[in-house]
């Protein structure tokens, strides 16, 4: 078999480099193009770089045929010279934000199971520069702050993303090269989800206004956002960390005052959770009610927010307590 093209070898080859012979690397596949290209590319690379490769396919069972497209995705994953292939079932189980995101849920907590079980080094996933855009542009309207705009990283704990800086029509194209014929989901063509709309009818017409740069650019701007966001976070945390024991004595609110506003709401986001309030309900307007403790004080009562706690402003501090009697 031929290789893949050195844009993606060296996009893959550049986030495995610094693993050790042997180690297990694996792949999650749909059966789509993107995986495809990326479990052809890293069985390439692997073999180079002397490492043991697998695939991951999550059957979702939202379809009928979903057992069909797992067993052809493994049967296809196999031929591309991937040594271990795991097909992992899950329930999708409804949430307020709808089966999209339900969906990835469940994926993810069988990656995660996975990871646990192979014991493998990372997992790669087929994330392209279109689909970067098309998270960016998405959280651009929901108005986002810097971290939600700095969209998807290449590198996320275990999760590696080699092809988050490439044209989506340069990874599909490869396929040709073998004549391999890829799974079309039907979601993918289904436009009740947003993500479809935003990819059938906004990018279309993004590119057409402002040509093909566009897609690249919203790629870039996500990578200086997540530098922006980073130094920010690591001041926020620096503050936090030169503090006396916040669960005992709180936070003083002339020092707080002091900050720039970007500082002081991840200051009173971390010190948040950290005193015991739910990341995943903890919105930004709960921020922004307690920062008018802060900044806009006039003796209002005490912020209740996710996790029984309550953020009061008592003789000159802000405190986070609980709110279980």
């Amino acid at each position: 078999m031929i290789n893949p093209p050195i844009e993606l070898q060296n996009a893959v080859q550049n986030l495995l480099k610094d693993l050790d012979p042997g180690d297990l690397v694996l792949v999650g596949c749909s059966g789509g193009a993107d995986s495809l290209a990326l479990v052809w590319t890293t069985s390439v690379v692997g073999k180079r770089l002397e490492l043991k490769t697998g695939a991951v396919i999550v059957d979702h069972q939202l379809i009928s045929e979903s057992n069909d497209v797992a067993q052809n995705a493994k049967k296809q994953c196999e031929e591309l010279g991937i040594e271990k292939v795991i097909i992992k079932k899950v329930e999708v189980n409804q949430t307020n934000e709808g089966l999209e995101a339900a969906a990835r849920i469940a994926r993810y907590e069988a990656f995660e199971n996975v990871l646990h079980e192979t014991n493998a080094k990372v997992i790669l996933l087929a994330h392209t520069q279109d689909d970067q855009a098309e998270t960016v542009l998405m959280r651009l309207t929901r108005g986002s702050g810097a971290k939600s705009l700095s969209g998807m990283s290449a590198i996320s704990g275990k999760y590696l993303r080699p092809f988050l800086h490439l044209r989506k029509k340069i990874v599909h194209d490869s396929l040709d090269l073998i004549g391999m014929k890829a799974w079309q989901d039907p979601a993918n063509f289904d436009n009740q989800y947003l993500r479809v709309k935003v990819r059938q009818e906004l990018m279309p017409k993004l590119i057409e206004v402002l040509g093909e740069g566009a897609i690249s650019s919203l790629d870039k701007t996500s990578q200086l956002l997540r530098l922006d966001n980073q130094a920010l976070d690591e001041l926020a945390q620096k503050f936090v960390d030169a503090q006396d024991d916040v669960k005992k004595n709180g936070l003083k609110v002339k020092e707080l005052e002091n900050l720039p506003e970007a500082i002081r709401t991840r200051v009173l986001k971390i010190c948040a959770v950290a005193s015991g309030v739910h990341p995943g309900p903890f919105s930004f307007e709960h921020i922004e009610a307690i920062d008018a403790l802060v900044k806009n004080w006039h003796g209002q009562g005490n912020v209740d927010l996710p996790g029984f706690i309550q953020a009061t402003r008592v003789d000159g501090s802000l405190r986070f307590i609980s709110s279980k009697h």
